[in-house]
């Protein structure tokens, strides 16, 4: 089977020639999944040539349907032979088939969208859309957990916080009937939209999460939290403007304080991923003894996991991040500054996911994080660091395309509950 690709318009069009079946299907399905990581969201098949369709290659065309109208997107098939044509009315699905009086360049002239401006805005290679949602909005935050690296914890760090949708955050904590059954697993967290996901620090390396559903709201005992509640000022969709280019985190957060023209902002970002660079926690800190030393080196080893390298690449991210450029900031304390650029100061966490498609323009947030979510597990949780080591260091987290609900913080000094 061959299968080329060319874009008309905001259609890309795949010639398939040869055989859809079961051989081929996942060479298929990864050919028109290049095109939708590229941004193209309405795909038609040229099926002059496909001499054969089985049903494992219905399933394929079935399910690339399915997740390009979970996007808004389209998807048909042109100039399918007899044999194609009788395949997929016998399945039911004829609804894919477009009809052959229109050329394929017609449908792609016809769909071309005239969209947003977009444009590129200090990041050489990425373009930029500036969506403004609410004039004023702004994010209130809260500090809470009294933990300090690396000592033992006490009763007295613990605080437990409840996660409805109008609440995000991150930091360091577990899920669990109480504060002696969260203890020997507290890890990273991320919560935004009524979605909570953690990993526990009990040696399972497997991430965990909690929903909210009708009047279940997510709870969790955390010793380190950073909490945002407000509302977002401003959407920002990013995307490459050539092959190969990449927003690096740090280049994200200035073009947030350039949108909210703030300082200090507070974000949640879906994104792809281009890589990323980051540490958890393999043992609960709440097992921490007097006697340990799991600050020094090398029992850090036994404490802490680092990437050996940029990770996750193709995959969706869920970030949680809160920045600032002003050192005077009251949210400064709970911040740590990035190595390549001290002025910075933020403290960011990410929820790694199946990569999934976003919708173009003007996205909400709820129901996005829901689709995100939706039969999808996090593989795993990372707090975002920087390697800027000479040579051999491995840099910022980047992402490819993806959409950053932010606005500009202020810290409260109410305590988190």
């Amino acid at each position: 089977m061959k299968c080329e690709t060319q874009i008309r318009g905001n259609h890309a069009v795949i010639s398939v020639s040869g055989r859809l079946d079961a051989a081929w299907a996942e060479h298929f399905h990864g050919a028109v999944q290049e095109a939708i990581r590229d941004g193209h969201h309405h795909v038609r098949i040229d099926a002059s040539e496909l001499i054969y369709l089985s049903s494992a290659g219905i399933r394929s065309l079935l399910r690339i349907h399915r997740e390009l109208a979970a996007v808004k997107g389209s998807f048909g098939i042109s100039r399918a032979s007899a044999l194609v044509t009788d395949a997929l009315r016998l399945s039911g699905l004829e609804q894919l088939l477009q009809p052959d009086t229109a050329s394929l360049d017609d449908i792609a002239r016809q769909a071309t969208s005239t969209g947003p401006v977009t444009t590129e805005l200090g990041v050489p290679g990425i373009c930029f859309e500036s969506h403004s949602l609410v004039p004023q909005g702004q994010i209130v935050v809260r500090s809470g957990g009294g933990w300090k690296p690396w000592q033992p914890v006490n009763a007295g760090d613990v605080v437990e916080i409840g996660f409805s949708r109008q609440v995000f955050g991150l930091g360091i904590g577990a899920a669990g009937r109480d504060v002696n059954d969260a203890t020997a697993r507290y890890g990273e967290f991320v919560a935004a939209a009524g979605c909570l996901a953690w990993l526990p620090g009990d040696g399972s390396n497997t991430p965990d999460y909690l929903e909210q559903k009708e009047r279940f709201v997510p709870r969790l005992h955390a010793i380190q939290a950073l909490t945002g509640e407000g509302s977002f000022s401003h959407l920002l969709r990013f995307r490459p403007g050539e092959k190969g280019a990449f927003l690096t985190l740090s280049d994200l957060f200035l073009q947030v304080f350039q949108a909210t023209r703030s300082d200090a902002a507070a974000m949640i970002v879906l994104a792809e991923v281009e890589g990323l660079v980051g540490a958890s926690l393999l043992r609960s800190p709440g097992m921490i003894k007097p006697s340990d030393r799991p600050g020094d080196f090398p029992e850090m080893r036994n404490w802490m996991a680092f990437c050996g390298e940029r990770v996750c690449r193709q995959t969706q991210a869920l970030v949680v991040a809160f920045a600032s450029r002003d050192p005077a900031h009251s949210a400064a304390p709970y911040l740590m500054s990035l190595p390549s650029q001290p002025e910075i100061r933020a403290h960011a966490h990410a929820v790694v996911l199946p990569f999934r498609p976003l919708p173009q323009g003007v996205l909400e947030i709820e129901p996005s994080m829901r689709a995100v979510f939706n039969e999808n597990e996090p593989h795993s949780i990372y707090h975002l660091i920087e390697d800027n080591r000479p040579v051999i260091g491995l840099g910022q987290s980047a992402f490819i395309r993806g959409a950053c609900w932010c606005a500009p913080m202020q810290l409260s000094t109410e305590p988190l509950s």
